[in-house]
């Protein structure tokens, strides 16, 4: 597995709790690890984007069904197919990174394509 990172030099601060974006953020990368493919590549990114500090946790794994997508930061939901029948996990990261995600006013969104990967985008104001 490669780690990528790509973070601007000049991001602004924000008003946060470390550890509650700590957790976020763990959780997230967890997920592009456990979902990710054998020699596959998490990307982290963070950037200014407007009012807001975007970061983003890309991944080159088995990615997320259309159907699916929706559901994903519900309370224990887990997407259940052929590639994720293994691994395990409790169905509550996404659904906690969410909640704590917008308590911070911010949102937490998705994009992903079978089998070549997903990218969580979360946005914190400034």
């Amino acid at each position: 597995m490669e780690l990528v990172t790509e973070c601007a030099g000049d991001l602004p601060p924000i008003a946060a709790n470390r550890e509650d974006l700590t957790r976020v953020f763990t959780n997230l990368i967890d997920n592009a690890i456990k979902y990710n493919r054998p020699g596959g590549k998490v990307f982290i990114r963070a950037r200014a984007n407007g009012g807001f500090l975007q970061v983003e946790v890309q991944d080159t794994g088995i990615g997320i069904p259309k159907e699916e997508r929706e559901k994903i930061f519900d309370e224990f939901y887990r997407v259940k197919t052929q590639e994720t029948k293994g691994i395990s996990g409790t169905g509550l990261g996404l659904c906690i990174a969410k909640k704590i995600v917008e308590a911070h006013h911010g949102e937490i969104e998705v994009e992903s394509e079978m089998n070549a990967g997903s990218t969580f985008r979360v946005l914190l104001p400034l």
